[in-house]
């Protein structure tokens, strides 16, 4: 017994007969380790009612005030600027209501899967950064943050239910 899949025909291949100039045949091989950029219109990706515009507009209701207030990057200071607060709440909270808990796990969401590229809007998150995020919100903030998540979900219980 053979370990090949089909059975492969005996005889010269066209690479060994040539293009009768004497030479080898110049061909476009693949290669599939090639980068490839490719543009994308982020807003375009993801249908106008998509879970995640209904939390970034949530977000966007907040009074995030307090997280502004923490950011030690200042206009016209040396520093890299800060990730924008409505950014990882929205992703915190996105992640949430997908079951995603691991700031490592959600990293890799917003690299890969749409809604969260979207949410990201091209501001690039490392893992790190959610996780100090995170874990900056304990105390009374992340009470608030329970609060919102179940909000979000009674919304999307109410949402399917008038589906």
């Amino acid at each position: 017994m053979t370990d090949l899949l089909f059975s492969v025909p005996e005889g010269p291949s066209r690479r060994d007969e040539g293009s009768g100039a004497g030479g080898d045949p110049r061909v476009q091989r693949p290669n599939r380790a090639q980068l490839e950029l490719r543009p994308v219109d982020l807003e375009g990706v993801l249908p106008a009612d998509h879970r995640a515009r209904l939390v970034w507009d949530f977000v966007e209701g907040l009074d995030l005030q307090p997280l502004y207030d923490r950011i030690k990057a200042i206009e016209g200071q040396a520093g890299r600027p800060a990730i924008d607060p409505p950014i990882l709440v929205a992703l915190w909270l996105y992640a949430t209501l997908d079951g995603v808990g691991s700031a490592r796990a959600l990293a890799r969401l917003c690299d890969a899967h749409d809604a969260y590229r979207w949410i990201c809007g091209g501001v690039g998150v490392n893992y790190h950064t959610l996780a100090d995020f995170r874990v900056g919100q304990s105390g009374p903030g992340s009470a608030c943050s329970r609060r919102h998540v179940a909000h979000a979900r009674r919304h999307r219980h109410a949402r399917r239910q008038r589906e």
